[in-house]
């Protein structure tokens, strides 16, 4: 009986050195603490030794027997090792050994055989846990490598488990010490079952033992607990029907293994837990080795891993989701950028069509003024023959009068037309010059007084005495000046009062022209200067328009760096339109304009020139030729560039008038002939045309003409061109 109960407690004692194995901090705590315990549990003992990593510790004063040769033996079989020193004088030992390396050995000697006998088993089995244990401090550290990997739900398990092993260290530290206060075997043996049944209940391990055939003989209560099965269920190899159906023939295949080779059995199966769930379990089993190298049994553990199985297939579930996902995301990526590529492929599209149409367009605008200009040019030059037979009728004067400002009218409008195309699309250039504003406000109104007279309107001037000095283009200043007097005539009745005068207020000049017309209403003020935008007053319908000639003026301010702004008190109130320009310095010094010097040298000083006309349009052909010829001059005209070329070579031309729009030859193409023969070298080469846009002058420059005028021509300013001739 007392036996029995020695057994039960060393039983109790070795099962709960496990659990308090890790709370032990390093190796040596471990050997320390289990020499301690072997010494105060088993009877018999006269010394325990622990050979581990070259090193022997052990629990007595007595000298230590050299064990060094133990360290390089390690790696080698047990039996084909070297006997150790301690094996020479009656030690046994214990190798401490996993599958993956040889931790060393426990050797002990053995003072009363007849009282250790009974406890040998359980020191073997001890070994095996201390192997266990020290497997299990290096599975841990990987193990928490890949737990702080998962989910937020591990975490929970990971403190809970972190809290229960606490928890259990903190109990097994004060049941060790009540064992160590104890002298009474039967208080550390219920101690010791009650320690036991705490580890029970709060470890997932099951361990077992089994004859060195692999066979179990003794009561596993572990496993029991576990599975459910009945001890005579059990014994032999009826521990395999706990597996599931479909795991036992591995398991078994590698535990047979594994007894046939002596290696240590590990592999994971599914094992039937007594709910009638199957868990994940990790199996280990160590044979225990005699001295001469054969298996006295085998010792084992089954570690519950299903949670650890569940978390790392919810993260393989989790990553073949974000997987998809991934996929899906791409794929969704990919029609997006496809869709993005054709959107951007229809933009590209589009945007050359509306450059081709706008291309389109500019070649309308250019081809619409030379079909325009041309039916002007034969009018005009009648008109000048018509003035030249000195008719004294009132009637025909007025009426040559007024086609020649209907005439004027209409070249004004095409090229306000051309003018605002170019300004929109940023092609207009302005040649920037010092001027005096005062000599271009007196050329402007030399230009409209017509208009006024005709409308017998009070024209009132008031410029300044000094000069006013502006940095910009004086002809599109003028221009701007002479749209707003046009305007001011156009909706202002007869008899009316135009004012122009021009100030200076600080560093800028102020141009207000004023009228007493028909005013603007109020919801038209803010619009005024917009492209095509008329008021809708009587004298506008009358006077007709398009609507260019504010937008023009706005435009052509703000190229200069200035602003204009309109005022009206309403309908029939009259208007105003206010002029804003930046004034250049009053310290550079006056530069004389060049005007008065320029002596007069049109008709009276003009000789007889040979002119060949060139025109496919053969009333402004002939009209001019015929113009030409009342001055003197000797005039040849043909309709083509072909024709043009083989007449000039026996005319030999001092001055050729050439249109550009010719049906066989370009008259870009017959100036450049015209260069390369020797007749016409040095002709003076004039283009006479409807095209008049920036490329068109640029172009014919660069074909060899040394002017460009357009249709209709201004005879005055052709005049002064053949007298410098």
């Amino acid at each position: 009986m007392m036996t029995t109960q020695c057994r039960a407690e060393v039983l109790g004692k070795l099962f709960v050195i496990p659990g308090t194995l890790c709370i032990l901090p390093d190796q040596q705590t471990i050997v320390d603490f289990v020499n301690k315990a072997l010494n105060q549990i088993v009877p018999g003992l006269a010394s325990v030794y622990f050979c581990m990593e070259g090193a022997i510790s052990v629990t007595t004063s007595d000298p230590v027997i050299n064990c060094t040769g133990c360290a390089t033996n390690w790696d080698r079989a047990f039996a084909s090792a070297e006997p150790c020193a301690l094996d020479r004088i009656g030690t046994r030992r214990l190798p401490l050994r996993t599958a993956s390396r040889l931790y060393g050995f426990l050797i002990y000697s053995i003072d009363n055989l007849e009282e250790f006998l009974p406890y040998e088993p359980y020191v073997a089995n001890l070994a095996n846990i201390v192997t266990t244990e020290l497997e299990r401090r290096s599975l841990e550290l990987t193990r928490r490598t890949v737990q702080e990997q998962l989910h937020q739900v591990l975490q929970e398990l990971e403190s809970e488990v972190v809290d229960r092993t606490t928890e259990l260290a903190q109990r097994n530290a004060e049941l060790e010490k009540e064992i160590q206060s104890r002298n009474s075997l039967e208080k550390a043996l219920r101690l010791s079952e009650e320690r036991y049944r705490s580890l029970t209940i709060a470890t997932t391990q099951v361990t077992w033992t089994a004859s060195p055939l692999g066979e179990v003989i003794e009561d596993i209560p572990s496993w029991r607990l576990f599975t459910g099965q009945k001890e005579e269920e059990v014994k032999g190899h009826g521990w395999i029907n706990a597996v599931h159906p479909e795991d036992r023939q591995q398991a078994m295949m590698g535990w047979l293994q594994s007894v046939k080779t002596a290696s240590i059995y590990n592999t994971e199966y599914r094992l039937y837990r007594h709910d009638g769930e199957y868990r994940y379990v990790s199996v280990r089993g160590v044979p225990i080795l005699e001295g001469d190298g054969s298996i006295r049994e085998w010792i084992g553990t089954c570690t519950d891993i299903t949670e650890q199985k569940l978390v790392e297939a919810a993260l393989q579930k989790s990553h073949e989701e974000l997987e998809i996902r991934v996929q899906e995301r791409t794929a969704e990526l990919a029609h997006t950028n496809e869709i993005l590529s054709n959107e951007i492929a229809e933009r590209k599209r589009m945007e050359q069509a509306l450059r081709e149409t706008d291309r389109h367009k500019d070649e309308f605008l250019a081809m619409l003024a030379h079909e325009l200009r041309n039916p002007l040019a034969p009018i005009r030059h009648a008109l000048h023959v018509l003035k030249k037979q000195g008719h004294t009728d009132p009637t025909l004067e007025w009426g040559h009068a007024l086609v020649d400002r209907q005439v004027t009218h209409m070249a004004r409008l095409l090229d306000d037309l051309l003018d605002v195309a170019r300004i929109i699309q940023n092609k207009i250039r302005l040649k920037m010059e010092r001027c005096d504003l005062n000599d271009i406000i007196t050329h402007a109104v030399e230009d409209c007084l017509p208009l006024i007279e005709e409308r017998k309107h009070h024209l009132v001037l008031s410029l300044p005495e000094e000069p006013q000095w502006v940095e910009g283009d004086a002809t599109r200043l003028e221009q701007v000046i002479t749209n707003l007097l046009n305007n001011a005539a156009k909706y202002t009745e007869e008899g009316g009062k135009i004012t122009l005068s021009a100030m200076q207020t600080g560093v800028y000049a102020l141009i207000r022209v004023e009228d007493t017309g028909v005013g603007i209403a109020p919801e038209l003020l803010a619009h005024v200067f917009d492209l095509f935008t008329q008021a809708d007053r009587s004298l506008a319908h009358s006077q007709g328009g398009l609507g260019l000639g504010l937008t023009l003026v706005r435009q052509l301010v703000e190229k200069h760096g200035g602003s204009v702004t309109a005022a009206s008190a309403g309908v029939g109130q009259g208007s105003s339109f206010t002029v804003r320009l930046p004034l250049l310095p009053t310290i550079q010094p006056v530069i004389e304009s060049t005007n008065e010097s320029m002596p007069n040298t049109s008709i009276s000083l003009l000789s007889d020139l040979r002119i060949l006309v060139v025109d496919d349009y053969v009333d402004a052909a002939e009209s001019l030729a015929m113009l030409l010829q009342a001055e003197g001059h000797e005039v040849e005209t043909v309709h083509y560039g072909l024709k043009a070329i083989e007449q000039a070579q026996s005319f030999r031309p001092q001055v050729v008038l050439l249109d550009i729009g010719l049906p066989d030859l370009d008259g870009y193409e017959v100036a450049k002939r015209l260069r390369a023969l020797p007749e016409t070298r040095d002709t003076i080469l004039i283009a006479l045309t409807g095209y008049g846009q920036a490329e068109d002058r640029n172009r014919s420059q660069n074909a060899g003409f040394d002017h460009h005028l357009l249709k209709p021509v201004n005879f005055e300013k052709l005049s002064d061109l053949l007298a410098s001739a």
